[in-house]
């Protein structure tokens, strides 16, 4: 497991970096309605009891880091003001 750096977090393809904001979720963008709130909510209260929340997984090609799980966790983890999220890296070789 590696502690990726919630900075790096806005170049990563497959996340939107807008969602890291004080309204990451507004009423008129919420794919998964209001379980996008829910979810975040879920991991804010797992940070503030354990320190962090469960793992995200990212897949590294070439350079460049793709989210394949964990956009609701890194919210969370960005609204807690965590610095880096626990993070499983997938080294992807051709």
């Amino acid at each position: 497991m590696f502690r990726f750096p919630l900075s790096k977090c806005r170049e990563l393809n497959n996340f939107n970096p807008a969602r890291l904001s004080n309204d990451p979720y507004p009423k008129e963008n919420r794919p998964r309605g209001q379980q996008d709130l829910e979810s975040v909510l879920h991991h804010r209260h797992i940070i503030r009891q354990q320190g962090h929340t469960e793992p995200i997984w990212i897949a590294l090609k070439k350079d460049e880091y793709t989210l394949l799980d964990g956009a609701h966790r890194i919210i969370a983890t960005y609204l807690e003001n965590k610095r880096t999220i626990p993070t499983y890296i997938i080294d992807i070789d051709e």
